[in-house]
């Protein structure tokens, strides 16, 4: 069956004479241009497995549903496009360069680009408000999906197959400033481009399920906040994906992830991340030559205030030292045991042990050697243990 695009425009610009059910077609072939644009129908229009010649232009047209499963076409233009119900096109298929603009739309129910969608060029729903989901599961998108300032009212599903590649000089996916009331979906998706998320700003009120498996490609997370555990990825993974798989230090997605494993009580896994993001802190922030140094000393000494036990340590070690060095030197004059009190006198700032019978033989270089240390080894000690109580309490702990 063949009809004009016209055709098709003139019934539903005579939208009082169509049926309450709208117009329907299946199967049929659109010759010609079918241009619905600011056409105001409030009835449903549903072109199921119809081919199109030319784009189908609906840009600011107003339908009560829209249903065009099985469309082929070069595009759909459809900005400032209203439907009261749900806008379905899944199993489309579309070839051209830009496959959907569909910006600034407005949809009361759903949208499907699902089910063998395949869009050999861009898909662009920016700036869209959608009250119900978007999905995507098993939709192909060849030159990237661009949902930039989105708002959904229950949630994406990028899953079950779905595919999003290209975006040139974007990401594959783009949700930069996206909010969604719901869920976030994407497992047994895949995202392949040179930056293949960009999550910049999203606000997800629900759930955040993101496996890494299917994601090859760096990620941009900065600002994107969600509540509960991020889900379908372990800790160690969200720990090498913040370091290794981000474009630049960003403190917010660490932060936003301690604080979902502080909600959930998990201290240590918390511990464990801020450490981590300190490490990538000192390897990619913004440090000058002291701040790197200081920051690895505050690093390798307390865990920069979260392992403030390893302060103990390297105090333990200072006192091995000392201990050593009086030993060995031959320039204490006392027993053994007392030599190992006069060495934790004058190394420790904690203990003080009765010594007072040991003599230092000054005369000798090794005993002026042991001077010198015992000096050095009890300025280090009074560091680390002056570190510990500051780690312990925790007045070196900086989020930055």
């Amino acid at each position: 069956m063949e009809i004009t695009g016209d055709e098709i425009r003139k019934r539903m610009i005579d939208h009082e004479s169509l049926d309450p059910a709208g117009y329907r077609l299946t199967g049929a072939t659109i010759t010609g241009q079918l241009d619905l644009t600011d056409v105001v129908a409030k009835k449903p229009l549903v072109l199921r497995d119809c081919t199109a010649e030319q784009p189908l232009l609906l840009s600011r047209a107003q339908f009560t549903l829209l249903d065009l499963q099985g469309l082929v076409a070069p595009a759909v233009e459809a900005r400032g496009l209203a439907v009261d119900h749900h806008l379905r096109l899944s199993g489309a298929r579309l070839t051209a360069e830009e496959s959907v603009d569909a910006l600034h739309m407005r949809i009361g129910g759903s949208v499907y680009l699902d089910e063998g969608f395949h869009a050999k060029g861009s898909v662009t729903l920016s700036g869209s408000r959608v009250a119900g989901v978007l999905m995507c599961g098993g939709g192909r998108f060849e030159a990237g999906l661009a949902l930039v300032d989105l708002q959904i009212g229950d949630g994406i599903f990028l899953n079950a197959g779905c595919d999003v590649s290209g975006g040139g000089r974007h990401a594959a996916v783009r949700l930069r400033g996206t909010r969604i009331d719901g869920q976030i979906i994407m497992r047994e998706g895949r995202f392949s481009s040179g930056v293949a998320l960009d999550l910049r700003h999203v606000r997800v009120g629900k759930d955040l399920l993101m496996p890494f498996a299917g994601i090859d490609g760096q990620v941009q997370l900065e600002g994107m906040t969600y509540e509960g555990l991020p889900r379908d990825a372990t800790v160690d993974e969200w720990l090498s994906l913040l370091s290794s798989r981000t474009l630049r230090y960003s403190a917010q997605p660490w932060a936003q992830l301690a604080q979902a494993h502080q909600t959930a009580g998990h201290e240590r896994d918390v511990r464990r991340i801020r450490v981590a993001q300190q490490r990538d802190l000192r390897r990619r922030g913004q440090l000058s030559r002291w701040g790197r140094l200081w920051h690895l000393v505050r690093g390798v000494t307390v865990g920069h205030g979260y392992r403030p036990g390893l302060a103990l340590v390297w105090l333990a070690g200072v006192l091995a030292v000392s201990v050593g060095v009086v030993l060995t030197s031959g320039a204490v004059r006392c027993s053994v045991v007392e030599q190992v009190g006069y060495a934790l006198n004058v190394a420790t700032p904690l203990v003080k042990v009765d010594a007072a019978r040991c003599t230092v033989d000054t005369g000798a270089v090794t005993g002026q050697f042991v001077l010198a240390a015992t000096w050095l080894l009890q300025i280090l000690a009074w560091a680390f243990a002056t570190l510990f109580v500051a780690g312990f309490t925790g007045l070196v702990r900086r989020n930055a």
